[in-house]
């Protein structure tokens, strides 16, 4: 897992396709998602140096990302590509809740 860490952070919709998007510099990131032909493009300044899984975590958290497919890109990158494990959502009585998990299954031989 790398401990690389970014500043800004949201999702765009590029041909229907919701996705998180990463970045350090505002400005020069949503210049080249708009000349690419990404609309709805919600980017934020992240309040620290986040890595990707922490950002997703922010975004979660996020009133500007409480739409269904925002939420849904969000877990999306996680569940593929994030740790899990630090993906915790909060919850009102400051009982950590965990919204993606991954069962691993286990298979035992006939021998």
């Amino acid at each position: 897992m790398t401990t690389k860490t970014y500043t800004v952070a949201g999702t765009t919709n590029f041909n229907g396709v919701y996705k998180v998007r990463f970045a350090n510099d505002m400005s020069s990131r949503v210049s080249t998602l708009m000349n690419k032909g990404h609309d709805d493009i919600r980017l934020v300044e992240l309040p620290r140096a986040m890595t990707k899984t922490e950002a997703c975590r922010f975004l979660y958290n996020d009133p500007r990302f409480q739409n269904p497919t925002c939420l849904g890109a969000i877990e999306t990158w996680v569940v593929n590509n994030g740790d899990t494990r630090e993906f915790i959502k909060d919850t009102d009585d400051s009982e950590p809740e965990i919204v993606q998990t991954f069962q691993k299954e286990e298979f035992e031989p006939d021998f």
